[in-house]
């Protein structure tokens, strides 16, 4: 599907979309041994064989692929939810599904969402990465329409659903939907904080039982 769609690109263009997905594909791979301050520019650029210099052209820092990585991610997560609601899931069980994806990666990835958390709580705020649509069919080639789709993240992903959940009466009427937010999203950042150096396996389950638990006590 998107594959033939790649072709119609220029070589330039064609060459630029690989060689920024081959960079974030050897951070991932380094962060399964590693931590992000341990990682050099140049093992990164070596094995995208590219030079050091050209990674600047990509990217201005490590953390900044850390950013160009949630927005990928949100991506994947909208497909979900759109795919979610073309099967008429509630809107609470589309938050759920996301969730449930999203950690089922995180236990075979942990260090990155560790990168993730430290990144945020540094207070640091990076613009987001201006993707081309050769990026995008890259990561997802079997996606009608990706092209169409913007990754922001969770602050982006979550509200909008949190809102129908709450008009559909799955939540309360009197709910808020920052404050439903800022309760999903800190549940979701401090267990990983807490169980993912201990036991990244016990993670998914143990945030699942206390999302519904948050869930069934705001739909009271």
């Amino acid at each position: 599907m998107n594959q033939e769609k790649l072709k119609q690109l220029t070589q330039r263009e064609r060459k630029f979309a690989k060689t920024k997905v081959a960079l974030l594909n050897a951070l991932l791979d380094e962060l399964e041994t590693k931590k992000l301050s341990d990682i050099k520019i140049k093992e990164l650029a070596q094995k995208a064989e590219v030079s050091e210099p050209t990674f600047f052209n990509y990217f201005d820092s490590k953390q900044h692929m850390l950013v160009y990585f949630i927005q990928l991610w949100s991506i994947e997560m909208q497909i979900l939810a759109n795919e979610a609601k073309e099967e008429h899931q509630s809107y609470l069980d589309i938050i759920r599904t996301i969730f449930r994806k999203t950690n089922e990666e995180i236990v075979h990835h942990p260090q990155v969402m560790l990168e993730i958390i430290s990144f945020h709580a540094k207070g640091d705020i990076l613009p987001p990465h201006k993707m081309t649509d050769g990026e995008k069919w890259l990561f997802y080639p079997d996606v009608e329409g990706v092209e169409t789709l913007e990754g922001m993240g969770l602050e982006t992903l979550l509200p909008p659903l949190i809102e129908n959940a709450i008009k559909n009466n799955e939540l309360s009427q009197e709910c808020d939907v920052e404050l439903v937010f800022l309760h999903c999203s800190a549940l979701f950042f401090g267990m990983a904080l807490l169980l993912l150096h201990k036991d990244p396996k016990a993670f998914p389950s143990l945030f699942e039982t206390q999302l519904d638990q948050l869930f069934k006590g705001l739909s009271c």
